[in-house]
């Protein structure tokens, strides 16, 4: 069964994704998902974001919880806290479709921040 893009997965593969390493958020995302939680846009990525410098460009993550891998969002019973404005790459790569999807729009989301 192929994923609803509008729902998401919640398959075993995609939770997983969540566990592993937070998708990226586009540039525009940030000050919609700082509004959601009600926070300012600068209080957002000091508490709830990581930087990733690429050949010179920074994007912003989610952070992972201290000490694990996984994505600072990720609920206990495995949900999404933010699903309404997770990350672009959240919202677009299942972990139950191939990895070359994942790497083309890593590509597109580090271009979209120079």
């Amino acid at each position: 069964m192929t994923p609803s893009k509008k729902e998401g997965c919640f398959c075993e593969k995609c939770r997983a994704c969540c566990k592993r390493e937070p998708g990226w958020f586009l540039p525009g995302e940030i000050a919609i998902a700082a509004k959601f939680l009600k926070l300012a846009e600068t209080e957002f990525i000091e508490t709830y974001c990581a930087e990733h410098v690429e050949d010179g460009i920074r994007a912003l993550s989610p952070a992972q919880k201290k000490n694990q891998a996984e994505c600072i969002f990720l609920s206990k019973d495995e949900l999404c806290d933010i699903h309404e404005v997770k990350p672009h790459e959240c919202r677009k790569v299942y972990g139950c479709q191939g990895a070359s999807r994942h790497r083309r729009l890593r590509e597109i989301i580090r271009r979209a921040w120079r």
